[in-house]
């Protein structure tokens, strides 16, 4: 861009021949060379998506590395650092109050660092991706009631998966440790599966991996990010629930325009889960611990309709997307952001990962 002067005309036609017929952005959307079977609009299409993706596979991969390299990282800074025995080392590792301790910090390092640096690295501002104004109250409260309804159904969802495995005479059982006990131990597990999730998975998968594929359209933007949110979990056990309730965080996030939503949302889903799990704990008898339960589905769903309804009374529009204006089909979208080989080596490697709990 040239700033504007109020120079001599003289001043002016010389000053105007030294400077570009265009901008350089009008420039790079003029090249006129693409590969065979692009235009020059598409062509540049798939280099952003490609660029994205990469700016999304580099902070997955580091988060699904984690697994593999932490408890080598853990030993070594027990026992070579701290001066702890490896015995001392290891029966601390399974204390269930130092477990949720550790998963705080490895959250919000594995969110909080490597997504924000791979974005700005890609070139993007992390002010323009997030979006943490507040919510129109006519909006916010019946989205979050749909989102309700969703979670729901992602959590029949996700039992019917466990239940497929197990009619092939599969198990997939996924250890997921033990819960501290006592109010202490309620408390330091709901900030470790609820709060913290909540704010750092937010903060990265909607807010940023999102957020830089939202220029390629919001339908494509929510899927794509769904599916690296469900992917990264690592296990079958969680990743349809995972990508259902990607999808329903995105798409409210989207609407409300309010990254503070879909964090109220994920706060509330991951805190029923805690709660129904030291209920579990407290009441012996499974008949009534599943029927709590299901009370609780019911309600939701019901919730979820009570949503819908609240939101119809405003018109259609409330429920449509944006769609990127541009002349390449959706399909070709997807192609272009899942055949990026860091994306590819960040989905095998949590397939893979995910056959372990496999019991045969």
């Amino acid at each position: 861009m040239f700033e504007e002067n109020n120079f001599t005309n003289d001043n002016q036609t010389a000053n105007q021949t030294q400077q570009p017929p265009q901008s350089e952005n009008n420039f790079n959307n003029s090249v006129g060379y693409a590969p065979y079977g692009f235009t020059p609009e598409t062509y540049r299409q798939k280099k952003e998506i490609r660029r994205t993706a990469a700016a999304v596979g580099v902070p997955a991969l580091c988060l699904s590395l984690v697994v593999y390299v932490w408890s080598f990282v853990y030993i070594f800074f027990t026992v070579n650092v701290a001066g702890m025995s490896y015995n001392s080392a290891v029966e601390l590792s399974q204390d269930a109050a130092f477990q949720q301790v550790m998963q705080i910090i490895l959250s919000c390092l594995m969110f909080l660092v490597p997504f924000p640096i791979a974005a700005r690295c890609a070139g993007f501002k992390i002010g323009d991706l997030l979006k943490l104004g507040k919510p129109q109250k006519q909006t916010a409260l019946p989205f979050i009631l749909i989102g309700l309804g969703f979670c729901s159904f992602a959590n029949i969802a996700s039992s019917y998966s466990s239940s497929f495995f197990e009619s092939f005479g599969i198990k997939y059982e996924v250890d997921y440790g033990e819960n501290p006990s006592g109010v202490l131990g309620f408390l330091l597990t709901l900030i470790a599966t609820a709060v913290v999730p909540a704010l750092v998975e937010e903060f990265a998968c909607r807010g940023i991996v999102l957020g830089m594929l939202r220029k390629h359209g919001d339908v494509f933007a929510i899927i794509a990010s769904s599916v690296v949110f469900g992917v990264m979990h690592g296990n079958f056990d969680q990743m349809p629930f995972a990508i259902i309730i990607g999808l329903i965080l995105g798409y409210v996030y989207v609407k409300t325009d309010s990254l503070w939503v879909s964090i109220a949302l994920h706060f509330a889903n991951n805190a029923v889960s805690v709660i129904m799990t030291y209920l579990s704990d407290i009441i012996t008898s499974n008949n009534i611990s599943n029927l709590i339960y299901m009370v609780y589905l019911i309600i939701s769903l019901l919730v979820g309709i009570l949503g819908i309804c609240m939101l119809s009374k405003r018109g259609a529009d409330v429920y449509t997307l944006k769609n990127q204006d541009t002349k390449e089909v959706e399909k070709n979208k997807y192609k272009w952001f899942f055949t990026s080989w860091l994306i590819i080596v960040f989905l095998v490697l949590n397939f893979i990962d995910s056959l372990a709990y496999f019991v045969i």
